[in-house]
């Protein structure tokens, strides 16, 4: 079956409710199938439908999948500093994910989903891998697995540029690698709103010339970057987008870009608008009496958009008060809040909108990511692209007259004046630009803001940095513990050295035990889920920290145990500087890390984070209904909740005399369970002594086994099989991948044999008779293993250390040394490269490992002395560098990855 280009029409309107592509869209995709590029700009203005460059990307490798004779890149990256963007895009492309997988065979959507499933190597899955790396919130990792698919990637800046460095906030340092790699090659980031990250992109493209002078080139794409704006610059390269020429063919986006949205400005005596007092009192009437002016005059739902959370609350309760059906929404949310506002739970942030609402009162949490059509809008000042977002929100399909209401100061701004996040001078520049969209009759239209354009907020650092090759070398050292490594990626990623805007998760958890080693235990079997994270910034979750009454479990990626912070832990000391909490090392909150703290905490309300810590959230660890399949997570406890009950009388029900795993039927059935599901599920239970000295279940924790195939490290000796697996079995399922990976990449002939002979001796080491004795348990088996069936990281730890294994020695270690004569069949270069793949291939050895030939093995012999006691190695990793360069070198280090991963997911 095969797709044609003349069908992207009906593919646009299949996943955009029956929307047909505007030419400019379908001149994107021409362009890329011409060139086998992305170009270097693209313009667009508010409302003409940028987020169509996912369904470009999809279409174009699906047109590759059919034998379109130019390669253009897998992975697509969608990167924007607005939070609430990045999830509105991963939610169109799991729409689009989720239409392939279910299409009917036959259709074009089938047919589609059928070549994209013809790219991937992994066995099962959908044809379209979509991903989430946004902080706070658990990052995606599913986009690892199958570097030859299709994927949408959608980020923050600091989550997908600190994986770019090999430095990736919230992933372990063994993953560095694998997620460079994949991000550096056959890969293009779109950056929207690229004023605002300027430094993101100027990195980016220096990533790829670095990836460019390698002597070795791998014959797959490297890194393309494209800036998004209204109005292009004549100096930054090739540009597509809307031309003047498409208004005259697109009525409906000559309707969007054209419509007018007159400006009103309504001065204000005092302005910001204070915390307290009259003017306080004085600011919210005048912004409630503006929503209902604009409410009786245009109709349902007006937006009032304003720049802090105290206002918004006091506006939300003065039109309350006046009778009109308000809603707030404002502060942090989690993805469970947010999915309670969409369909089917509610219409209101969808374009349909919600018409028993009279007011929409928000802060900056909907100035992008939704698509709203509101009637009329009143806003507070703020810098001019916030106002150009609010404004997007209004009337956005240009099918009705309204208007932009603006509250303004009636006077100068004192030097000092700040609203919200906004300072003095962003603020003056916009009232100044808004007078002038108040004199246009045409306001805030997008089409009149393309010139001039709006005030854009000054360079908050002197220069752009440039990373160099020395610095891309030393970031390369993933193995070794760098001092400072991520705080200095700031230089190469933010903006604002002073105030990098970094995110952080905290997450709400009923009844946390008292006893910290037991809350850490339930934490470290219970991880936070993506569903129930409020993203907060580092400096409000420094302030969280100080408030804690009974401290919290943190959890940080590159640590393999979560642990207690006490209260109090996160003041800083008198007169010391810093924003992230306490000044140690040890103690300081970075990106990408997780806090648990007890619903009891006073610090949040469902929807907002409260200023004055009164209320509380609620844990929501089992409301998730966008589980993956076979993915299940019960928490039966004695506490106080509405189940108690129902909790009680199971736990009750277990005998302590008995084997657990022989009651599973009878607790299958009071669960819900089916027998495959229990099968495939971990059971963790926690005894107490009763007062008769019988022991008693206080808890007992049912996680479906997903996360043992996710656990990079268990996966090492963890299979889903029920027989074990043999080490001959899986090097030769892995050799055999690896080189068709390599082989639908159409890499060349001497690397898919690498990989082919990497994946074949990547386990060697494996062949340790104290190894063996960690996988064989009982069992009789006397050909070498290379699975088992033990299946928690926990009990793992305990048979290392029962078999005599050193802390922290690495199986892939001893493998270099036993594959090392056996690779000599290879030219030098490419057998040097095949060692290093065999070495790093779990993310390890980067440039070193801990231990000396004597400790790797009993037995050391001349080849192990020579490459860890004499440097060889550290010189193998440099001269693979130089040949194949630090991002070459990576991303052949996650082509053989996946391809071990995807073996042993499926048994092998």
């Amino acid at each position: 079956m095969t797709v044609d280009r003349a069908e992207f029409g009906d593919f646009f309107a299949e996943v955009r409710d029956g929307h047909r592509p505007f030419r400019w869209q379908r001149r994107l995709l021409d362009h890329l199938l011409h060139t086998g590029r992305w170009p270097d700009q693209l313009v667009a203005p508010t409302g003409a439908g940028k987020t169509s460059v996912i369904d470009v990307h999809v279409f174009a490798v699906t047109l590759m999948a059919c034998g379109h004779p130019v390669r253009v890149p897998r992975r697509l990256a969608l990167v924007v500093d607005r939070r609430a963007l990045v999830d509105d895009q991963h939610e169109h492309g799991q729409r689009i994910a989720g239409l392939l997988a279910e299409a009917e065979d036959g259709s074009l959507l089938g047919r589609m989903a059928g070549a994209l499933g013809s790219l991937r190597t992994a066995i099962g899955g959908r044809p379209l891998t979509t991903a989430l790396l946004r902080g706070g919130a658990p990052p995606s990792r599913q986009w690892l697995e199958d570097p030859v698919g299709c994927a949408i990637i959608c980020a923050t800046p600091d989550m997908w540029g600190s994986r770019l460095l090999l430095s990736g906030y919230g992933s372990r340092a063994q993953a560095w690698p694998r997620e460079a790699g994949l991000l550096a090659y056959d890969s293009v980031v779109v950056v929207d709103e690229a004023h605002l990250s300027q430094q993101l992109v100027t990195t980016a493209r220096r990533v790829a010339e670095l990836a460019e002078v390698a002597e070795e080139p791998l014959g797959v794409p490297i890194l393309q970057v494209v800036e998004t704006t209204a109005t292009p610059r004549a100096d930054a390269g090739v540009a597509v987008g809307v031309e003047p020429a498409d208004l005259d063919v697109d009525t409906a986006l000559r309707q969007r870009l054209t419509a007018m949205k007159p400006v009103t400005l309504l001065p204000l005596p005092v302005w910001p608008i204070p915390r307290t007092g009259p003017a306080h009192k004085s600011g919210v009437t005048v912004l409630a009496d503006e929503a209902v002016r604009l409410r009786e005059k245009y109709g349902r739902t007006v937006g009032c958009f304003v720049n802090s959370v105290k206002v918004a609350t006091a506006v939300a309760l003065e039109l309350r008060g006046r009778g009109q059906e308000t809603r707030l929404i404002c502060g942090r949310m989690r993805p469970y809040d947010v999915g309670r506002l969409r369909p089917p739970m509610s219409t209101l942030l969808t374009i349909g909108g919600d018409d028993t609402v009279d007011v929409l009162v928000s802060t900056q949490s909907l100035e992008v990511g939704v698509d709203l059509d509101l009637a009329a809008a009143v806003t507070e000042l703020a810098p001019g692209g916030a106002i150009v977002q609010r404004a997007g929100r209004v009337n956005r399909l240009g099918s009705r007259a309204t208007e932009v209401a603006v509250i303004v100061p009636a006077g100068e701004l004192a030097a000092d004046a700040r609203s919200g996040p906004y300072g003095r001078n962003d603020l003056a520049e916009a009232h100044s630009w808004l007078v002038d969209r108040f004199a246009d009759p045409v306001g805030l239209a997008p089409w009149a803001l393309r010139e001039p354009r709006p005030p854009v907020p000054a360079a908050r650092r002197d220069l752009w940095q440039r990373l160099e090759l020395a610095q891309a070398w030393h970031l390369a050292r993933t193995s070794d513990d760098l001092a400072a490594r991520q705080d200095d990626l700031d230089l190469w990623l933010s903006d604002d050295l002073d105030d990098p805007e970094h995110e952080f998760g905290i997450v709400v958890r009923q009844a946390l035990p008292a006893d910290r080693a037991d809350a850490v235990r339930l934490i470290q079997a219970l991880p936070p889920r993506k569903h129930e994270v409020f993203p907060v910034s580092i400096r409000k979750a420094a302030k969280v920290r100080e408030r804690l009454k009974s401290g919290g479990i943190l959890i940080r990626p590159t640590e393999d145990r979560p642990r207690f912070l006490p209260p109090g832990e996160g003041k800083r000391p008198a007169g010391q500087a810093g924003s992230n909490g306490d000044a140690r090392p040890e103690g300081r909150i970075r990106p990408g890390d997780l806090l648990v703290v007890d619903a009891d905490e006073a610090l949040f309300i469902t929807d907002v984070v409260d200023p004055d810590g009164t209320e509380r959230a609620v844990d929501v660890l089992e409301a998730a209904n966008d589980m993956d399949a076979g993915t299940f997570v019960f928490r039966i406890e004695r506490i106080p909740t509405e189940r108690e009950d129902d909790d009680r009388r199971i736990l009750d029900a277990i005998d302590p005399e008995q084997d657990l795993t022989e009651q599973l039927s009878d607790l299958g059935k009071q669960l819900g369970l089916t027998h495959d599901q229990l099968a495939a599920a971990e059971l963790t239970p926690h005894w107490d002594d009763s007062q008769d000295g019988r022991p008693r279940l206080v808890r007992l924790l049912v996680v479906g086994l997903h996360r043992a195939a996710a656990d990079e490290d268990l996966r090492q000796t963890w299979t889903p099989s029920r027989e074990p697996v043999t080490l001959r079995q899986h090097a030769g399922a892995v050799a055999d991948r690896a080189g068709i990976v390599a082989d639908r990449l159409h890499l060349d002939a001497g690397l898919i044999g690498v990989l082919s002979h990497a994946g074949l001796h990547h386990d060697d080491g494996k062949i340790d008779e104290r190894f063996q004795r960690l996988l064989r348990g009982r069992s009789t088996q006397l050909e070498p293993l290379a699975k088992s069936r033990v299946r928690s990281t926990r009990r793992n730890r305990e048979l290392r250390a029962q078999v005599g294994l050193p802390a922290g020695w690495r199986h892939e270690q001893l493998s270099v040394v036993e594959a090392w004569d056996k690779l000599s069949e290879l030219e030098e270069p490419h057998r040097e490269l095949a060692a290093r793949l065999v070495g790093t291939s779990h993310g390890y050895g980067r440039h070193g490992f801990p231990h000396t030939s004597r400790h790797l093995t009993r037995h050391p012999g001349e080849t192990a002395v020579t490459l860890f006691d004499e440097g060889l190695w550290d010189e193998l990793i440099e001269r693979t560098h130089l040949r194949w360069g630090v991002w070459g070198c990576a991303y052949l280090e996650a082509l053989l990855r996946a391809a071990d991963g995807q073996v042993s997911a499926e048994g092998s």
